[in-house]
């Protein structure tokens, strides 16, 4: 029964942040910033690592719902060095213009 309530989780959590970045217009939003909204505003405390996964998830190309890029040259891979923003496939899948994800909760 575990798994089946972290898979609910996590596809909770995807689609709350594909919501947050969907409010931010498409703009490109901090790593850090990100994290605030999903702890402040929706109440989801998520480590790095755990923030990482999902925005890795999101952006993978098959799912193409993000993009990652560095914040600044020199540390790619530190979390707080990076910002994301959704893409309009994001917003179609939110909107319901394209099939739904099974692993994202829209």
């Amino acid at each position: 029964m575990r798994n089946l309530t972290d898979d609910i989780r996590h596809e909770t959590q995807r689609g709350v942040i594909l919501m947050i970045l969907i409010r931010r217009g498409l703009q490109w939003v901090p790593f850090g910033e990100l994290r605030q909204q999903l702890l402040r505003g929706q109440g989801y405390p998520l480590t790095d690592e755990e923030l990482c996964f999902q925005l890795l998830y999101l952006a993978d190309p098959a799912r193409s719902y993000i993009e990652v890029k560095p914040l600044r040259l020199g540390r790619p891979h530190e979390p707080e060095q990076l910002r994301v923003r959704a893409t309009a496939k994001a917003v179609d899948l939110i909107d319901g213009r394209i099939p739904p994800d099974q692993g994202i909760a829209c």
